[in-house]
């Protein structure tokens, strides 16, 4: 009997513990989110991309397109674009004049250490505890709203912490700072965001006759 109430008082701890680790404001953010994002047909947004390492004082920046319908997306960077169709994953290099092929990664693996075109709108929906920061009013006279999400399986993860900052009033991500593991912090600032457009599926395809001169690699092997 004189067990009784250390257990009770154990388990009472725990799920407290485990509560706390619920952050309902946080969850009610993300979850609205994915509700309207899942719902679009497709997604095209132009952003800039950033590549910061504190410790080295490094700092690149690079202007891109991101076209998403489904799985499939069309990435446009710098001098290269990365197609994929889901089967396979073509990275077209211009200053090389190499297309190379490969096998698509499962962008349906929930276990995935990637973050991925494909997913970036909606890669905080598994594998994160989450945490709700703060608002922040633009001059614009937008609200940001700020999230941090923290893997699961930090182990796994070569990054440790994702901050989401998203626009209150549109429920959209207008920002993605993913903070690595070596130093390396890349931000996405979405400058432009389009849902529900009409994409042909013929820009998720790769011909390599129409890009005479460029050699083809085969990785898929």
């Amino acid at each position: 009997m004189k067990k009784t109430p250390f257990l009770i008082t154990i388990f009472l701890i725990s799920s407290l513990f485990a509560s706390a680790q619920i952050d309902e404001k946080a969850k009610k953010i993300l979850d609205e989110l994915s509700i309207k994002t899942k719902a679009f047909t497709t997604i095209v947004a132009n952003f800039s991309y950033t590549l910061e390492n504190k410790t080295e004082k490094t700092k690149e920046t690079q202007e891109g397109k991101i076209t998403i319908k489904g799985k499939k997306y069309r990435l446009e960077i710098a001098n290269q674009t990365i197609i994929n169709d889901t089967k396979y994953s073509y990275t077209i290099l211009k200053d090389a004049k190499e297309i190379q092929k490969n096998l698509a990664a499962n962008t349906n693996d929930k276990n995935s250490d990637d973050i991925n075109p494909s997913n970036i709108f909606t890669m905080y929906e598994s594998g994160f505890k989450y945490q709700f920061v703060k608002e922040e009013k633009q001059k614009s006279g937008a609200i940001y709203q700020i999230i941090k999400l923290f893997p699961t399986e930090a182990k796994k993860r070569n990054f440790h912490t994702v901050m989401l900052t998203i626009d209150k009033v549109k429920k959209q991500i207008v920002a993605i700072k993913i903070l690595g593991k070596d130093g390396n912090d890349t931000t996405y600032n979405v400058k432009k965001f389009v849902a529900d457009s009409k994409v042909d599926d013929t820009l998720f395809s790769c011909n390599i006759k129409s890009y005479p001169g460029y050699e083809e690699i085969d990785l898929t092997q």
